[in-house]
């Protein structure tokens, strides 16, 4: 991924011991807020938060499979990105301080040649900026989210949750404290209500639930690393699907 924050470049270019001081120096004076029940809103956060290209790259840092994806600012910059990462891709506004794209109608889906491409880039510069994320499209599976929360009583709690429009409507979600093993990260999955869409719904086939449980299992490494320094961290879609799962978008907040 390209055009990263310059504090979110220097966090991941010297890797996982230095993220920590990165982190913490991204609040610059600004106050975060924490969700309790961990929906993070463009209110709650601070303009400088990571969003989804340096919070991908972070989750790539600890293995959690990510989307390929790269920041553009231009429309011959948006064609020579999708023709990189291969055709169709999602076009997504990157501007600073937009946290949920949707909402806002940020996000264009399949977009399978230059001209749609050209004119989802129009649509979106003129109306959000000209930086946008150009990523490949996610595969069929299941919309889960994940995430980590900074409890004040217990510190850090890993969340496993019915992910897209899901997390807010059914909140069906479970925590834990990390570390997470495998076989925890599996009872994790099994406790949630949209359990049975992962082994397969009206002939889609079973998700591969090991992928799954590596995941959570990469994210609460990363939460026990990164400790203080993380305020939440907001991954949602991760698809999970036959041949794996793979992170769709990423919101880190720092402490």
């Amino acid at each position: 991924m390209h055009e990263t924050s310059p504090a979110g470049s220097r966090a991941l270019r010297v890797g996982r011991g230095a993220c920590i001081a990165a982190c913490s120096a991204l609040v610059l004076g600004y106050a975060v807020t924490v969700v309790a029940w961990f929906v993070v809103r463009p209110e709650d956060i601070a303009f400088n938060a990571w969003s989804t290209p340096d919070g991908l790259e972070v989750l790539a840092d600890w293995g959690i499979p990510v989307v390929a994806a790269e920041v553009v600012a231009s429309p011959e910059a948006a064609r020579a990105a999708a023709e990189r990462i291969g055709w169709p891709v999602a076009l997504k506004t990157a501007a600073p301080g937009v946290t949920h794209k949707s909402e806002v109608g940020g996000v264009r889906l399949g977009l399978d040649g230059p001209e749609r491409l050209a004119a989802a880039y129009d649509d979106l510069a003129g109306r959000l900026g000209p930086r946008v994320l150009v990523a490949a499209m996610a595969g069929p599976g299941v919309e889960l989210a994940l995430g980590v929360v900074a409890d004040p009583q217990f510190g850090p709690l890993v969340m496993v949750a019915a992910g897209g429009v899901l997390i807010e409507v059914l909140r069906d979600r479970r925590f834990a404290l990390p570390p997470v093993d495998h076989r925890q990260a599996l009872g994790l999955l099994d406790r949630l209500a949209v359990r049975p869409l992962l082994d397969g719904a009206r002939g889609a086939p079973p998700a591969d639930l090991d992928a799954v449980a590596d995941a959570v299992v990469g994210l609460s490494t990363l939460a026990v690393d990164l400790g203080p320094a993380l305020a939440a961290l907001d991954v949602n879609p991760l698809v999970a699907g036959p041949d794996g799962c793979v992170a769709v978008d990423a919101l880190v907040v720092p402490a």
